[in-house]
């Protein structure tokens, strides 16, 4: 009998349109490891089942992601969204009293610059593994890591630690990168690598410095990080957690000059170059920069903070990056698709020919 149940189940399973929750995460933006646990702490977007345990999402699951993440988008905390999926007369009730407990990301934020200030290892950490395993990487992105890299330069400019602050800083959103960059023994869908590209002051910093020896401490860690340097510092590391999220492998290539970019060529194996432009690019700089990426044999993009002020480099913008490796990924396997077909093609000529003989 119990045979029976599962083989009616599997057939009603099979009658409907349901998704594996792969396909789910692409369509939604919520990976599956958050999707379990809306599932398994708050009681949200519950799935059918396969007889093996399989969880299979229906198109009424799929519209309540979509509203939960607009719910999300509004501010109000993966906690106290339930409510607000109930009845209009209800939900607007709820939404009051959820904006009244306080701005949740900007809670997040000082905590931790809390954290950063201390060297508070585990409660970076501790922070990030709450919103980052509760939350689509898209919202946490927008709202809690950009919000966040954009308000520190003004916090850290002024502080003499400021240095030793950004090297821990990177030190421990690097090893987080390395870790989520391991896509849990799934293959990379792309490769790219990411290029630094300084301003024409950034470029004069080393002889700069050469000629300050004789400086105070205070002066030479103040001037040593320029505001668009480390903004860009900050914002390298969201891009990377971004590319690791998305099942990108990453070449760091630092910092490099435009004329440097023309020596990689076909010599390095990535699907395209992202670059990040600091700030104060002359009309000289800009044209050179142009004339590089034209000549490249490789899709080359300019993103970041400073990217859209080069408005004369419009055609080189990154696209949305989700797309990007979608299309490239898709391109890929049916590259390989192609080339399967082709062997085996070869494979059954030559079969045809030793029967011949």
């Amino acid at each position: 009998m119990k045979q029976h149940d599962s083989k009616v189940e599997a057939e009603n399973l099979e009658s409907r349109e349901l998704l594996p929750i792969g396909e789910v995460s692409l369509l939604t933006g919520v990976n599956a490891v958050t999707l379990r646990a809306w599932q398994r702490r708050f009681g949200l977007v519950i799935p059918a089942r396969t007889p093996k345990g399989h969880r299979l999402y229906t198109p009424e699951n799929i519209q309540q992601i979509h509203e939960i993440n607009a719910w999300l988008a509004k501010g109000v905390a993966i906690s106290k969204v339930k409510p607000l999926l109930m009845s209009s007369a209800l939900a607007t009730e709820a939404y009051s009293m959820a904006l009244q407990e306080g701005d949740l990301w900007q809670e997040q934020i000082t905590a931790l610059n809390s954290a950063l200030f201390e060297l508070e290892q585990q409660k970076l950490h501790q922070i990030l593994d709450e919103a980052l395993g509760l939350y689509p990487f898209q919202l946490v992105k927008q709202k809690l890591l950009l919000a966040w890299m954009a308000q520190l330069p003004a916090l850290l400019e002024p502080r003499l630690d400021a240095e030793l602050l950004l090297v821990w800083l990177e030190s421990e959103l690097t090893s987080r990168i390395g870790g989520r960059a391991s896509f849990a023994g799934q293959a990379s869908l792309a490769q790219i690598g990411i290029v630094c590209l300084p301003s024409v002051q950034g470029q004069k910093t080393a002889e700069q410095h050469a000629g300050y020896s004789n400086m105070t401490h205070s002066s030479i860690s103040n001037s040593s990080i320029s505001s668009s340097s480390m903004t860009n510092r900050l914002y390298s590391l969201v891009l990377r957690l971004e590319l690791a999220e998305l099942r990108v492998s990453v070449i760091n290539l630092g910092v490099l000059d435009t004329t440097s970019l023309g020596l990689i060529n076909n010599r390095l194996k990535v699907d395209a170059l992202l670059l990040v432009p600091e700030a104060n690019h002359p009309p000289s700089k800009i044209f050179e920069l142009q004339s590089v990426l034209e000549q490249m044999p490789l899709s080359c993009y300019l993103i970041g903070p400073f990217a859209p002020t080069i408005t004369t480099l419009s055609a080189f913008m990154a696209p949305d990056l989700a797309e990007w490796v979608s299309q490239v990924s898709a391109a890929k396997e049916q590259q390989k698709k192609q080339l399967r077909k082709q062997k085996n093609a070869a494979e059954a000529e030559q079969g045809g020919q030793a029967d011949e003989r």
